[in-house]
């Protein structure tokens, strides 16, 4: 078996690897965020929950598969070298799309709340009209 063909096995397993316990962490430490947002929706959390982590279990892998590309007369060394640098890259983009991601949770957090402030408001009002 060459070298590559080698770095391209360590490559697809440690990408699946991290992929899967990516998805298993943010699935469990965002779920408290969720349901944060989603207060008054427990079945829109869990379904938010669900489409957030499905789509990153499809684009990462998808990403991590289309980044490997190996020269297949390199030698190991340089396909290993090659690997690192693509992981790196795969590492940097999952960062970012994250920090992304929770920018735009943030948001929706941030417009929920103001609609709860704006109905409590409205309700004070009310109250003491009355």
């Amino acid at each position: 078996m060459s070298g590559a063909i080698v770095v391209y096995i360590v490559y697809v397993v440690m990408a699946v690897a991290l992929i899967t316990w990516l998805a298993v962490v943010l699935q469990r430490d965002g779920r408290v965020f969720l349901d944060d947002v989603f207060a008054h929706q427990p079945n829109l959390a869990d379904s938010v929950s669900k489409l957030l982590v499905t789509g990153f279990l499809v684009f990462t892998t998808g990403y991590a598969l289309l980044l490997l590309r190996i020269d297949g007369t390199a030698t190991s060394l340089e396909a290993l070298r090659s690997s690192v640098q693509q992981f790196g890259l795969l590492l940097l983009s999952l960062g970012a799309l994250h920090s992304l991601n929770m920018l735009i949770l943030l948001q929706v957090r941030r417009r929920v709340a103001a609609r709860a402030d704006e109905q409590a408001g409205t309700r004070r009002r009310r109250a003491l009209e009355r």
